[in-house]
């Protein structure tokens, strides 16, 4: 008597601990409710979305039923991506268009100092996304005017080239470091202590608008205008007879050399310092937007 008492206890206690599931019952698993294990893989499949073949799967064309229908979509499921190994960078492994592991080949592109994006300007292909907007706002013949609508700034085409030979702005000689703005400088165009590329800005007097009278605040622009340009597309956005492969002279003197100031080429980008005495192109600049 007691050890069927026992057995009772353990079969109860087994029935609380370890409860059947419906299949070990003999129910269907889709119509065991709760308690069928194929319902419950059902619905974890059910949480990981489309990924698992929600709905049908080519690779599976048979019924056996909602519940088992789904669970073998999920297994025969294979990935359809569209990517190869060249499109995925060297050493990442991925799964494209099968169940095989594959690893990218795609080496990252070297980007120079300039080059924060993509390859640009003196590369074989060119970036443009982060430039400004430019719009030729002046067509008068021989010297066009382009503005940079993200800096306001009008410039003018090349007026042909001259040497620098400014005095040191520190001695105070040249009254264009001294103007404010620099524009102010004057329209006489002869102080020898400014140089030839300052004057001839100087005495610049262009429309920077089509319709509107000449303006003389032209000015010859520093080094950093300059970049300035360069960075915000002056080459790319403007048109081929205004953009040219010269040098440009600034008005910045070299800290190192006073016999020196800083000279760009708006193509590349690159800037550097030359002798006052060399002539290249100048291309002056205004601030004023009307």
């Amino acid at each position: 008597m007691r050890k069927v008492f026992f057995i009772c206890i353990s079969f109860l206690l087994g029935v609380l601990i370890a409860p059947v599931n419906a299949e070990q019952a003999g129910s269907s698993p889709d119509t065991g409710g709760a308690e069928s294990v194929i319902t419950k893989a059902y619905n974890y499949l059910l949480t990981k979305g489309d990924t698992y073949g929600a709905s049908s799967s080519p690779d599976w064309t048979y019924n056996w039923g909602t519940y088992w229908n789904r669970i073998m979509y999920s297994a025969t499921w294979k990935p359809d991506g569209t990517a190869a190994e060249s499109d995925v960078v060297s050493g990442k492994t991925f799964y494209s268009n099968s169940r095989t592991k594959k690893t990218g080949t795609m080496e990252p592109m070297d980007f120079s100092p300039e080059q924060y994006v993509q390859y640009d300007d003196a590369h074989a292909s060119d970036y443009t996304g982060e430039e400004s907007t430019w719009i030729k706002t002046s067509s008068a013949s021989g010297a066009n005017v382009y503005q940079d609508t993200r800096t306001g700034l009008y410039w003018s085409s090349s007026i042909g080239s001259y040497t620098n030979s400014f005095s040191s702005p520190s001695t105070g000689k040249c009254d264009f470091f001294s103007a404010t703005p620099r524009s102010s400088y004057g329209t006489s165009g002869t102080d020898p202590d400014c140089g030839n590329a300052i004057n001839a800005c100087a005495v610049l007097s262009l429309s920077s608008k089509d319709g509107q009278s000449a303006d003389t605040d032209w000015y010859l622009p520093s080094q950093k205008e300059l970049d300035g340009a360069y960075l915000d597309g002056i080459y790319n956005q403007t048109s081929s007879s205004f953009t040219t492969t010269s040098y440009f002279w600034s008005s910045t003197e070299y800290s190192g050399n006073s016999t020196f100031a800083w000279r760009e080429y708006l193509y590349s980008g690159t800037a550097d310092s030359g002798s006052k005495t060399n002539s290249y192109a100048v291309r002056c600049v205004r601030r004023n937007i009307e």
